[in-house]
């Protein structure tokens, strides 16, 4: 277990604030667990702007997607009561829910693994209206899951094929678990998650609450404006409450088991510390260690996933966990770091693009770890006459839907003897150069950003040695097309 005194508080406080101050955020709160002890807990900011009501640790944070590790647990001591199998089919046990393409492929270990080929929205006709698929308005009724798709649930690409983060599959999973149990899956993540870890301030019952911080977002963007004009959406008018930040609304998962959990820095130490002991006794340990065991890792140097965990190294350690979005405001992100038994928390009242960036930082802090040197080697030349082109995502409207969202087409050019990546949308949409990251593979680069992660990307070269295709870190992946002209 890593020690943790006062130099490790003031160095994480002066970098906290410095990001607060820098990105306008409304309020954050961090939380640092060693072992079993909550060694660090504070807020900066405000939980409202509006009544300038201090951020506080101890207030509730909607944790989004942090859920689906909760709903994974409760999956998995199933599996070990032999009620339930990650061979079984997931048509079998819901034969009232309609599904379009290969369902009877469909396995448990593909859900929890995101490997299903269901996509971002149920349908292909759900993409003009996507938020209606997983949020409704706090009063309204959240309808069953078969109701919730009258319409039925496309598996756009065989499963075990590809990997595509898919929120409605974990609705799925949840409406297992719940079947199983005969019990609703917010009551049997009470009773198999929070009551045993003590966690008294986390529910999953997504409701407002008053301790709940308020949400705030940020206008969209130009890209964000681009892709609302192709699918016939107008932007909100909206003003920001302190010239930066828009006070959200509460919205509520159209499926708990995705994202519906209300917890706490305090309550999410006692997850972590949890899972620093692998899961503490929710499952046994041997069952912990498969679900941490890679499942979909096309390349152990980037990021990929175990049952419902991520897992990769960050700053020179393996992590695991797993972060949280909500619409209209909220990011969180919970990073375990066993070899050093210690865990990260942080969250945020605000959604935001760069929050992965903030989360970095914070994590640095913690670490006091430096910033990432560049390798320093020269690019192979086969290399720079063989990577510039274009490369998209393979062919799959759904399943790429946050891919389109986040950065589109990506093109490598070669300039003056360097290789420069370009998006069509996204941060890298000015460029950024790519550097050689690891001695032994003169296909493995680094974007070159500043950034105190900065990406990766693996070039995937076919037997002739040419760039067939690109592998990037969350788990993206592309393929060559010699058919559209470069851009940039």
């Amino acid at each position: 277990m890593t020690s943790f005194g006062d130099a490790d508080i003031q160095r994480i406080r002066a970098a906290v604030a410095a990001l607060v101050d820098e990105h306008h955020l409304p309020g954050i709160s961090v939380g640092v667990v060693s072992g079993d002890e909550l060694v660090y807990a504070e807020g900066f900011g405000y939980a409202d702007i509006e009544s300038q009501r201090p951020q506080d640790p101890a207030l509730r944070q909607r944790i989004g997607s942090i859920t689906k590790t909760m709903t994974a647990l409760c999956a998995m001591a199933l599996v070990e009561e032999v009620r339930l199998s990650l061979d079984d089919r997931v048509v079998d046990h819901l034969p009232d829910v309609r599904f379009h393409g290969p369902a009877e492929q469909v396995t448990v270990r593909h859900v929890l693994t995101h490997t299903s080929g269901i996509g971002e929205v149920p349908m292909p006709e759900d993409i003009r209206k996507m938020d209606d698929t997983l949020w409704s308005d706090v009063d309204a009724e959240v309808p069953g899951v078969p109701e919730a798709y009258p319409n039925g649930i496309t598996i756009e690409v065989p499963p075990g094929s590809k990997w595509a983060y898919a929120n409605h599959a974990f609705v799925l999973l949840g409406e297992i678990v719940a079947r199983t149990e005969k019990t609703p899956i917010e009551q049997v993540l009470r009773r198999r998650v929070f009551e045993p870890l003590g966690m008294a301030n986390t529910d999953c019952l997504d409701r407002p609450h008053p301790d709940l911080t308020t949400g705030y977002h940020r206008p969209p963007s130009e890209d964000q404006r681009e892709l609302m004009a192709r699918i016939g959406q107008e932007p909100p008018q909206e003003e920001p409450s302190d010239g930066h930040n828009i006070r959200g609304r509460y919205q509520r998962v159209r499926g708990a088991a995705a994202g519906a959990v209300q917890s706490t820095i305090p309550d999410m130490a006692r997850y972590a510390s949890a899972l620093l002991r692998k899961s503490a006794g929710i499952v046994r340990p041997e069952t912990f260690d498969t679900m941490l065991a890679p499942q979909w890792c096309p390349d152990e140097r980037l990021q990929n996933i175990g049952l419902a965990f991520f897992r990769e190294h960050r700053f020179g350690r393996f992590t695991f966990g797993h972060g949280g979005g909500v619409t209209g405001g909220w990011n969180t992100h919970l990073g375990v770091l066993p070899d050093d038994g210690l865990a990260v928390l942080v969250h945020l009242n605000l959604a935001y693009e760069k929050f992965d960036e903030i989360d970095g930082r914070i994590l640095q802090a913690v670490l006091d770890a430096p910033d990432p040197k560049p390798l320093g080697a020269p690019i192979d030349p086969a290399i720079l006459a063989a990577a510039p082109g274009v490369y998209e995502a393979a062919p799959g409207t759904l399943t790429n839907y946050r891919i389109i969202g986040a950065t589109g087409r990506v093109q490598i050019s070669l300039r003056d003897g360097e290789l420069w990546l370009h998006a069509r949308r996204g941060p890298w949409k000015q460029g950024a150069r790519m550097l050689p990251a690891d001695a032994n593979d003169p296909a493995f680069f680094v974007l070159d950003r500043g950034e105190p992660e900065p990406p990766h990307i693996a070039l995937l070269l076919d037997g002739t040695r040419a760039v067939a295709g690109l592998r990037f870190d969350r788990l993206v992946e592309m393929v060559r097309n010699d058919h559209v002209e470069p851009w940039a």
